[in-house]
């Protein structure tokens, strides 16, 4: 995937002497916050709304007498739109900057942020913010939670096959979340109990005794999936705006009610 795919465009530009009350009407009204500031028809700098508030409202000047050439962020970091996301990536961490405009053959095409790159590639976060926790969403959580618990059904129908599939299914998901979120605890512990499970599966043997052993390790997995769920779900509606933990699901969007951690009966 290359930077052409992410990128937000049309790009929105204003000239170097504009005043920045200009500018900052514009922001407002097209719900953006950035422009970027060009010279005789070129792109020259950025001006965010962070540059507004510190070099203008900060300082006490008068945004309709503050032109856009003397608060905008120069020389101007580009990037083209063939490179990879990670080359956008550690391009804007080196720079310590949050918003790449994309420039092909002189020609500005578009703009990649933070949140572009952020939203497909949630496992960089850790460049951009050191000291933020990655975990798992308790969303995304919920919804393995449910594909799983579906296998208590086939094994007390005695239905290996489904319940091998379903659980590969899960396990590979779950496997791949683990290999992005390396610091959350509670979903290695997750992948720990799933992996015994999965080799027991696995196994030839005893069928009724193997089964018994199978069902009482995916009620531990669902009581471990139902409790990390719940707390993480509360967490993300409480205190997501504090920056101690970051939830993502890179897959599927949120959900939108909060689920009890309670066991779940089949009709």
């Amino acid at each position: 995937m290359k930077i052409r795919d992410i990128m937000s465009r049309p790009i929105i530009t204003e000239d170097e002497d504009t005043a920045i009350i200009k500018i900052a009407e514009d922001m407002e009204e097209l719900g953006i916050g950035s422009v970027v500031i060009t010279s005789e028809g070129k792109p020259a700098g950025i001006i965010t709304e962070r540059d507004i508030a510190l070099k203008v409202l900060l300082k006490n000047k008068r945004a309709s007498e503050v032109k856009a050439k003397e608060v905008m962020s120069s020389p101007l970091v580009t990037i083209e739109p063939k490179a990879s996301i990670d080359e956008a990536c550690k391009l804007a961490a080196k720079n310590a900057i949050k918003r790449l405009p994309v420039v092909e053959n002189g020609v500005l095409v578009g703009i990649v942020s933070v949140r572009n790159i952020l939203t497909l590639k949630p496992e960089y976060i850790k460049r951009f913010y050191p000291e933020v926790r990655v975990l798992a969403s308790g969303w995304t959580l919920d919804r393995l939670e449910r594909s799983l618990s579906d296998c208590e059904a086939f094994l007390a129908e005695k239905d290996e096959k489904s319940c091998k599939g379903r659980l590969k299914e899960v396990f590979d998901e779950v496997s791949e979340l683990v290999s992005y979120y390396v610091d959350d605890k509670g979903l290695k512990d997750i992948f720990d109990s799933m992996a015994q499970l999965h080799h027991d599966v696995e196994k030839k043997g005893e069928v009724e005794k193997s089964m018994e052993k199978q069902r009482k390790m995916l009620e531990t997995i669902l009581r471990k999936f139902r409790h990390t769920t719940y707390w993480r779900k509360q967490q993300s509606m409480s205190s997501f705006a504090s920056g101690i933990f970051w939830f993502r699901d890179y897959r599927h969007g949120m959900g939108k009610e909060l689920r009890l951690p309670f066991k779940r009966t089949r009709p």
